[in-house]
């Protein structure tokens, strides 16, 4: 133990005798009528420091001295650009007021918030939390009408919402494959549907829309709009850092800072929501901002037994440590959204369903700066989800016959004709995700680079309680095939592992170019780091610019992603088939051989996608055009 406490202590003093001497930059920033502007984004550009001003638009920071290029933006306002030479210890005070930047049109004031050429070489689309708020988007699904690409849907939160992106609808599988490999990004944490078994429980609407998201994408409802900062929808090839995926990424940033309380409430003949939210400073080093959201929504006024309700909240507490060398953010998630659809008056085959999902995810950030260029980044989430699927209805059949056998052999079984089938399918699934990268940005034979290498781990179950109900009251009565009630803890975890590493650089040689090169591996197996079983994928990844001219770029890009099957894909229900050896109703007796076949698929490869990219962006005057040429070949997809 002395040992330990030893070596903790010669490396204290090692980082501090090796650390450079600070100084302190401080100062306000203020709008054209000197009123502060809060959330202002202070940025050292080509290093990774930076902060954000107060309420009262107070900024205060300490950096290593040195000279330094200062960015300093609010969306909206035009962004200032400024020289800095810091010397050891000094304290520098320096105020700055913004201007708006924007054009009239018939009166109304536009502010310009878009690139005319995209600076970087991905294919990508970002919603600021202006265009979502002049929306009125009620979840995420509404905020990416937005986005090119994306299959237009009528707002709301009467039905499931999925991510499509450049969805082009082919068939059912296709379209789950598209849903499926799409991946969604909370505050840089990916959610993900791969543990969810929640089988053979399709609630479906009177309009026959159905509910249930197994072996598809997540349900984009139950992420409030009104909490959402930005939104980035990546459709090209993306970054090597992200993996476990195929169409496309969307990264959500939620609202954190220290904002103003607020309280909003929408109201329309189908859908209520109320939100409240904001952020508040606990201390010089720390602050908390929270977000509570409710909504609620009716399908049809003629229906309102089918309905959809949604409670939503987010807890962050944000921590500066160490003089701003080490920031730790701890995130808590709440959702509970419940689809209902109750017993109608009218239905003689008395259905009731429901599907009822409970989540909660704790998420861990920490970024510790090792120097003006360099920095280790950790992400770890825990993410809980229990789901409650249930249905009842009127079974009614013409002397058939059932068992409770469990096992394949003989024995006797009971004749029915009408029984109330109650069909409960409970999951509790679990992912955890952990994310280590260490960055670094260096100049090299007049190149900029901005180098990245990291490992990524995730361990996906479904311990739940499973398929419960009485097998003499079986949900479906289909010749001889039949189910039977089946436990999830038995069945084996997914473990995904993935090493990457890539390099942006950016020089001129002799136009100016930029050059993303990146790849990753991904690993696909059960329950256990580097596993293999579902597959091992190499997925290089390629983007570039090319600028000719100051009004023209040429970008072009090549990629390969993965997606690894879901749990659902991997272990399906078996099939029961009773099939009568005797049958004689008129002394009821019936003997009954069941038979069990395996649908599982324990060795099912994981799908990739390969994709190719080519773009032209041309600036004329105060318009920007773009053109991309793409091709996507989706290999081993899934089918259901």
């Amino acid at each position: 133990m002395m040992i330990k406490k030893r070596a903790f202590l010669l490396l204290c003093c090692f980082v501090v005798l090796n650390a450079d001497p600070l100084a302190t930059f401080k100062g306000y920033v203020l709008d054209e009528n000197n009123r502060p502007l809060m959330g202002t984004n202070i940025v050292f550009r080509e290093t990774l420091l930076g902060t954000i001003t107060d309420k009262d638009g107070y900024f205060y920071i300490r950096v290593p001295a040195g000279s330094y290029q200062l960015n300093i933006s609010f969306m909206g306002y035009r962004t200032i650009r400024d020289s800095l030479v810091l010397r050891p210890d000094q304290v520098l005070h320096k105020d700055y007021k913004m201007t708006l930047e924007y054009f009239e049109i018939g009166g109304i004031i536009v502010q310009a918030d878009r690139e005319l050429l995209p600076s970087d070489a991905e294919t990508k689309t970002r919603i600021s939390s202006g265009e979502i708020e002049h929306l009125q988007a009620s979840n995420l699904s509404d905020v990416l009408q937005l986005a090119p690409g994306v299959r237009f849907e009528n707002p709301g939160m009467a039905e499931k919402r999925q991510a499509g992106i450049r969805a082009a609808s082919v068939s059912s599988d296709a379209d789950n494959n598209e849903y499926f490999g799409a991946q969604i990004r909370v505050d840089n944490i990916p959610l993900s549907n791969n543990a969810n078994l929640q089988l053979d429980t399709r609630t479906t609407t009177a309009s026959g829309a159905l509910l249930t998201t197994e072996n598809s994408g997540l349900d984009m409802r139950q992420i409030p709009a009104d909490n959402i900062e930005s939104v980035e929808i990546i459709r090209g090839i993306p970054s090597s850092k992200y993996g476990d995926l195929t169409s496309g990424i969307i990264n959500v940033k939620t609202k954190s800072g220290i904002t103003t309380q607020r309280i909003k409430f929408k109201y329309n003949f189908y859908n209520q929501e109320l939100n409240m939210g904001g952020g508040f400073e606990l201390s010089e080093i720390h602050h908390l901002d929270y977000n509570v959201n409710y909504a609620y929504s009716i399908r049809d006024k003629r229906i309102p037994e089918e309905n959809f309700s949604r409670i939503a909240g987010q807890l962050v507490l944000t921590s500066k440590l160490m003089q701003n060398l080490y920031t730790m953010k701890n995130r808590l998630y709440y959702t509970r959204a419940f689809d209902e659809r109750e017993l109608r008056a009218d239905d003689l085959n008395l259905t009731e369903k429901y599907n009822r999902d409970h989540t909660v995810r704790y998420a861990h950030q920490s970024t510790y700066l090792l120097s003006v260029n360099q920095k280790l980044e950790m992400d770890l989430s825990v993410n809980y989800t229990k789901q409650n699927s249930y249905t009842k209805r009127l079974i009614s059949s013409d002397n058939t016959y059932v068992t409770d056998m469990m096992t394949a052999g003989t024995d006797t079984g009971m004749y029915v004709q009408h029984y109330i089938s109650e069909l409960f399918v409970r999951g509790e699934a679990y992912n955890l995700y952990g994310d280590l990268n260490y960055s670094n940005e260096f100049t090299f034979l007049k190149t900029d680079h901005h180098f990245i290498a990291g490992v990524t781990y995730r361990h996906e179950f479904n311990n739940g309680e499973g398929r419960v109900f009485d097998p003499l009251k079986p949900p479906v009565v289909s010749g001889n095939r039949r189910s039977r009630p089946r436990p999830y803890d038995d069945i084996p975890g997914l473990a995904t592992s993935s090493l990457y590493i890539e390099d942006r650089i950016k020089g001129k040689l002799p136009i100016p170019f930029q050059f993303n090169l990146g790849a990753r591996i991904e690993s696909y197996g059960k329950d256990k780091p580097f596993a293999k079983e579902h597959g091992v994928f190499f997925n290089p990844r390629l983007n570039a610019i090319l600028s000719p001219t100051k009004s023209t770029q040429l970008r072009f890009g090549y990629g390969r992603t993965s997606k690894a099957p879901s749990l659902a894909m991997l272990y399906p229900n078996d099939i029961y088939l009773d099939v009568d050896d005797v049958n004689n109703i008129v002394d009821s007796l019936v003997i009954v051989s069941t038979y069990i076949y395996s649908t599982s698929n324990p060795d099912l490869k994981a799908s990739w996608q390969e994709k190719w990219e080519a773009s032209v962006d041309q600036r004329i005057g105060g318009m920007g055009l773009s053109i991309t040429r793409y091709t996507s070949t989706t290999h081993d997809g899934f089918a259901s």
